[in-house]
C-alpha cells in the first residue's frame, strides 16, 4: 500500500501537469498498487456524490484516509493546490517519522526484558560466580 505523502506527491505533480483531480484519482488507482478503492471514489464524484460521500469508502485504509482528508479542501475549493499538496505530503512524511522514532523507543524499552532474563543470569554464572568460589575458600580458611 502506498502512503498518504506519496499519492499527495504523485497528485501535486498530476494537478500541476493539468490532470484534474478525479483524473488524477483515476490515474492513482490504475497505477499504484494499493490504492484500487480510489477508482470507486472517482466514479462516485462522477456520479455526483460529495466529496464525504465518495471518500467514505476508504474508511478501511489509514494511509488512503490521511490522502483523502488532504486532497477534500483542494477538491472543495479547486484552488491551485499543488505546493499546498507538496506541503501536506512533507508533513504526512514527518508524522510518519515520528511515529517510528516513538515505536522504536518503546521497542527499546520492551528489549530490556531478554536482556534481564537471560543476559544477566548468564552474566551471574560465568562472571560472579567462578570468582565467589575462587575467594570462598580464603575467607572460610580452608
Amino acid at each position: 500500500m502506498a502512503d498518504a505523502g506519496l499519492l499527495l506527491e504523485l497528485t501535486a505533480a498530476l494537478l500541476s501537469a493539468g490532470v484534474g483531480i478525479e483524473a488524477a484519482l483515476a490515474r492513482l488507482s490504475a497505477t499504484v498498487p494499493g490504492t484500487e478503492p480510489l477508482a470507486g471514489v472517482q466514479r462516485a464524484l462522477a456520479a455526483g456524490a460529495s466529496w464525504e460521500q465518495a471518500t467514505g469508502m476508504t474508511a478501511e485504509y489509514p494511509q488512503l484516509r490521511v490522502f483523502c482528508d488532504h486532497l477534500g479542501f483542494a477538491y472543495a475549493t479547486g484552488a491551485p493546490s499543488a505546493r499546498m499538496l507538496r506541503a501536506a505530503a512533507r508533513r504526512v512524511r514527518s508524522e510518519l517519522r515520528h511515529e517510528a522514532e516513538a515505536e522504536a523507543e518503546k521497542l527499546g524499552v520492551r528489549m530490556m526484558l531478554p536482556l534481564g532474563m537471560c543476559f544477566l543470569p548468564a552474566f551471574v554464572l560465568v562472571g560472579v560466580v567462578p570468582v565467589v568460589a575462587s575467594m570462598l575458600p580464603d575467607a572460610l580458611g580452608f
